[in-house]
């Protein structure tokens, strides 16, 4: 049986790798086997950090509570030097 190029391409849009992360965040756990196994890299890479946290974002059920706190310590750092400039 051969496929129809048009069904070929439909299939190539739906069928995707799994990303080990992404599964990790749907269930739950991400947070937990970051800490565990890429604690350092997580600290020192800000790009692997960023990644993560899109991921997390995407695809984990649950609010993360780690996620929020940043956003919210960036945002009051981001704040402070816009009252600060402003006095001036």
């Amino acid at each position: 049986m051969k496929f129809s190029e048009k069904y070929l391409e439909k299939v190539k849009t739906l069928v995707k790798p799994v990303n080990h992360f992404e599964t990790l965040a749907k269930d739950g756990f991400l947070n937990e086997y970051i800490k565990d196994f890429f604690y350092d890299k997580y600290m020192t890479d800000r790009e692997f950090r960023e990644d993560i946290m899109i991921i997390q974002q995407k695809y984990s059920n649950e609010p993360v509570k780690e996620i929020n706190n940043e956003y919210l310590e960036a945002l009051s750092k981001e704040l402070t030097n816009f009252i600060e400039k402003n006095e001036k």
